[in-house]
């Protein structure tokens, strides 16, 4: 296994100061590039290039719902064949997702479609007073139970009437997520193989002399051990069981689900089995797949469940078998408890703790997902930062959509592409990301101290109702948690990756690549494997320090009562401890530590990357509403600044030369701050700290500040009357609408919502002609028609249209928000008062889904008891825009001052004193001076000021959520899944004011300051 056993040499800073200003395109970020219509050479090199415009040099093309091309076919590899080009021509690297949606292994219906026999099984349990006779095939055991305990019974002839317990076999059921298939047992011999040589060979035979070159790898997405029932099954699952225990575990069977028998032995073995043979029959064939054509096998499994292990016995076992390991962080809700995932620091350093054991500098993590169109980035930049201090160095954005029209909209957005109204801005959050993903790859990420994770004292409480596996998890959780709010310098230790690459040497407990000084058994830990117990008395016997944190000793091995740990514990090494040893230690005697001072309000983490010459040190502050102080000690003996944004390195930091050797330095950080420093071994120069910090004053503006929209105000009409044939429905919501259609030609749903296609099954149905539907979308203008009044409609080019019964015709070449989005001129036939758009399709197609429509122009809305009305255009001014009549504006509005300055000199800044939205654009006297997205919300233009009058614009631009929602239902914020767009009101519109929406806006007026 590469990567293992020899540490790699130190790398010298200058590999990463010398590509810090623009880095290679192999540390970009690279979204989830979403495949979701029918794919045509345009869209894919258009998408490509607006990529590589805001400076996004990797993608992985995913295919996801909605996609309409099918899945591996030759027009699949076409398609493929002109991705590969554009990249070539831009310099990208495209990646691999290796399933049609996920989770990856059924092969988008092929692996269940070849081979039958790959179909899924679980297993379930049934108490039953009597047992059916003939026994049902499903029937795998029947266990009678009594005394309070049972005993396995022989079901072969008749039983009586008593107290009994069915194992039984439950098979994954077919689903429109699978493609009408089902979902597979990965753990069933040649299941892998056959989804290697259904999706990875197809690839190779198209292109695989771009293995390792243009493609880096592939990405697996949720490969899990659930398709059916609460436990997996597989048929040969008891011989491997009997081989590795030495007893029947079909005696056992009822110990998974209830605590009868001796259970925790019998769970503990069941996992530990189902463990290593998700190793043995997926991740290892997987893992030497890649390895020897050149690929990275990356993506991730199902992290948030930990302590439950149902769908993943252990995460970071898989990860082990993975070139370049990653998990997810989704959404935008920051929590701290075991299964969160913004904030969930105990999923992010199992990442890193296995990258540094098996030399692994690349960790990947999707993020993102699901964070809803509100995510700006102010979020995007905390959310990014937070992770890389913990351990991630290569982020993957979920995601970048081809396409939003139809349901895919609700596609678990955000999206990272030109449908984002702060698309044109992203370039500076990429270069700052490739920046530090160059940064955080390199060097090596050295710590001392190795936690225990107790994954296999958590297998022992597997199974419904269990209040203490979460308690296990919960105080595990709060302890690493802790350790890391506490810039304590540690990884975490699996029992398996123990048990393949530990040793020990020179007093020093070896995982791989790192050694450690200090073994950590956490609270809660009952039960230790056998190769760790021996592992750990051959490190306490050779000077090793072991800190026990729990009130007693784990008193079980391999989930068997024994006293091997509580003999073990009579060691002097073995250390009965608690509170904050690790803290004091890594304050008072580490080579490094960060100390919060002040109020300690601010959350700070740091990553610290080891070279030859020195230290790079990255520190955020996840808080995002405190800022944070500190105090950064080292043993290395000066400090410089790298800035994330410019490129620019070597910039002086102030700092104090220790007379015991070292260096001290104040660090401070604003709400969702960061900072890159570069410690160098050799003597630097004390710089001292600024006697007084830039005294900024503001200049007056002369006159009002003048405020307007810079794109046209939206209504967007998500009601409609609908008719299919004879039948009829008014003021429906318009996935309702959309649903009645679908199911009055024929099919249960809309095809393509949160469902994928087989082969060409969908894209191929046909349908009777003299069907079609008609759907009309109702609003109401108060007082003159706005000019112009522009219409937009999805697919404008499978309907005839009208407005008020007159037949209008999209612009040509015209869109809005989407290519997809037509724009029709309704200006001469729009009228005062009440007023219908009418879409007709007059045959019905796989292509038609009835969607939302929108009214584009200058105009207010004012909410009504029945949605918004269109009223005459009012003045803007400082404030949330949804309470000056643009509640469903997603764009941009200007904020104009003049100023004056009589003669230049010192430095000038813009300040915004209050403002929320995505991003701000600062213009000074018409020319471009960057952005403003973060705190402390200023933005140095000292070069663009002149003598005289000056004019600064702020572009406050907001986010898609105002107009695509989810609107209705009180929705929260930060998380946005398929079914928060499902529902409205029926019959509505709902009052306008109950429509979900953000206040963006500048609420104050800015500020241009001067210091000097």
């Amino acid at each position: 296994m590469a990567g293992c056993a020899v540490s790699a040499a130190a790398e010298d800073i200058a590999i990463v100061r010398d590509q810090f200003a623009a880095p290679p395109a192999d540390y970009s970020t690279g979204p989830l590039w979403v495949w979701n219509d029918w794919m045509t050479e345009s869209e894919i090199r258009q998408t490509l290039q607006d990529l590589a415009s805001q400076h996004v040099m990797q993608a992985f093309v995913h295919p996801r719902p909605g996609l309409m091309t099918p899945y591996l076919s030759d027009r699949w590899f076409e398609m493929w064949a002109v991705t590969l080009d554009e990249a070539g021509k831009l310099g990208m690297n495209i990646w691999i997702y290796d399933e049609n949606s996920y989770p990856s292994g059924f092969a988008g219906g092929f692996v269940p479609e070849l081979l039958p026999e790959s179909k899924g099984q679980g297993l379930v349990f049934e108490e039953v007073a009597a047992v059916p006779q003939p026994l049902p095939e499903d029937v795998l055991a029947v266990y009678t139970v009594a005394d309070g305990n049972f005993t396995k019974a022989d079901a072969s002839s008749p039983l009586p009437a008593g107290n009994y317990i069915l194992a039984k076999r439950a098979w994954a059921q077919p689903s429109p997520w699978f493609g009408g298939k089902t979902y597979v047992d990965l753990l069933r011999p040649g299941v892998t193989e056959k989804f290697l040589e259904v999706t990875m060979d197809a690839y190779k035979d198209a292109f695989g002399d771009e293995f390792g070159k243009r493609v880096p790898g592939a990405f697996t997405d949720e490969p899990h051990l659930v398709p059916g029932g609460d436990y997996h099954w597989t048929p040969d699952l008891p011989e491997v069981f009997q081989k590795r225990w030495g007893y029947d575990l079909m005696e056992h069977l009822a110990s998974l689900q209830y605590d009868l028998g001796d259970w925790k032995k019998v769970r503990h073995d069941y996992y530990s089995t189902l463990n290593e043979l998700f190793v043995e029959r997926w991740a290892k064939p997987y893992y030497a797949y890649c390895e020897q054509n050149g690929l990275e096998f990356t993506g991730h499994y199902w992290e948030h469940e930990w302590p439950r292990l149902t769908r993943v016995p252990d995460n970071m076992t898989m990860a082990a078998w993975q070139q370049a390991p990653g998990i997810d962080i989704l959404f935008n809700q920051y929590a701290e408890g075991v299964h969160a995932q913004v904030g969930n620091v105990r999923a992010v350093v199992e990442l890193a703790s296995v990258a540094n054991q098996l030399g692994r500098s690349r960790r990947l993590c999707e993020a993102y997902g699901g964070g809803g169109w509100d995510l700006r980035f102010d979020d995007m930049k905390r959310i990014g930062d937070w992770m890389s201090a913990l351990g991630v160095s290569f982020i993957n954005q979920h995601l970048t959509h081809s396409t939003l029209r139809g349901a895919r909209k609700g596609d678990y957005p955000q999206s990272f592409s030109y449908h984002a109204p702060w698309w044109g801005s992203y370039h500076v959050l990429a270069d700052y990301f490739a920046r530090l993903g160059l940064a955080v790859s390199h060097g090596q990420q050295i710590n001392d101290v190795l936690v225990l994770e107790p994954t296999t004292t958590a297998w022992m409480y597997q199974g419904p109702g269990r209040e203490h596996n979460e308690q296990l998890g919960e105080a595990f959780q709060s302890f690493v948690t802790q350790l890391a709010k506490d810039n304590v310098e540690f990884d975490i230790g699996c029992e398996y990756i123990m048990s393949q690459w530990g040793r020990v040497e020179n007093g020093k407990l070896v995982v791989g690549q790192r050694d450690y000084s200090i073994f950590v058994v956490p609270r809660g830990t009952e039960s230790l494997d056998d190769a760790t117990v021996r592992l750990l008395d051959e490190f306490v016997k050779a000077g090793g320090t072991v800190l026990d944190f729990g009130d007693v000793p784990p008193a079980m091995v391999d989930g068997r009562a024994s006293d091997r740990v509580l003999a073990l514990a009579t060691h002097e090494g073995w250390k009965k401890t608690e509170g904050s040893v690790l803290q004091t230690r890594q304050q008072s005697e580490g080579p490094f530590s960060i100390t919060l001072t002040g109020d300690g309000r601010g959350i700070v983490y740091h990553m610290r990357r080891s070279f030859a010459d020195g230290d790079l040190v990255f520190i955020v502050n996840t808080s995002d509403a405190a800022q944070a102080t500190a105090v950064l000690r080292s043993n290395m003996n000066g400090v410089e600044r790298w800035d994330l944004e410019s490129g620019e390195t070597g910039i002086a930091y102030p700092f104090e030369a220790l007379e015991s050797g070292g260096v001290r330095a104040s660090i401070e950080l604003p709400a969702c701050g960061s900072l890159l420093l570069y410690l160098p071994k050799d003597a630097g120069v004390a710089t001292p700290a600024p006697a007084d910090a830039p005294q900024w004053a503001a200049i007056p503006a002369a006159g009002a500040m003048a405020v307007k929209r810079t794109s046209p105000n939206v209504l967007t009409l998500d009601y409609v009357d609908v008719r299919v044939g004879d039948e009829a429905r008014e003021a429906q919501y318009y996935y309702a609408a959309a649903e009645f259609v679908f199911q009055k030609h024929g099919l249960e749903r809309n095809p393509w919502d949160h469902a994928v296609q087989f082969n060409d099954e969908l894209i191929t149905t046909t349908f009777p002609e003299g069907g079609g539907f008609e759907a009309t979308y109702r609003f109401t203008i108060d007082g003159d028609v706005p000019s112009p009044l522009y219409a937009v409609v999805e697919r404008t080019d499978l309907y005839t249209i009208t407005c008020n019964e007159k037949s209008v015709t999209p612009l040509p070449g015209e869109w809005w928000l989407d290519r997809a989005f037509g724009v029709v001129d309704i200006t001469d036939c729009a009228v005062t008062g009440d007023n219908t758009l009418t879409v007709r399709a007059d045959a019905f197609s796989m292509y038609h889904e009835l969607e939302r429509a929108y009214l584009l122009g200058d105009f207010s809305l004012l909410s009504t008891d029945s949605g918004f009305h269109i009223v005459g255009p009012r003045d803007l001014e400082a404030g949330p825009w949804d309470r000056q009549g643009c509640p469903l504006y997603c764009a941009g509005v200007a904020y104009t001052q003049t100023f004056t300055v009589d003669a230049t000199s010192g430095s000038y800044q813009v300040k915004l004193p209050a403002w929320l939205g995505s991003v701000a654009k600062v213009r000074v006297n018409g020319e471009d001076a960057g952005i403003i997205y973060r705190r402390p919300s200023t933005r140095d233009v000292s070069s663009l000021i002149r003598p005289g009058e000056n004019t600064v614009e702020i572009e406050v631009i907001g986010t898609p959520k105002n107009t695509l929602g989810p609107h209705h239902g009180n929705p929260p914020l930060g998380i946005a899944s398929p079914g928060m767009f499902r529902n409205g009101p029926i019959p509505g519109p709902p009052p306008g004011a109950e429509y979900s929406t953000i206040g963006y806006g500048l609420f104050a007026p800015f500020e241009l300051q001067q210091a000097g």
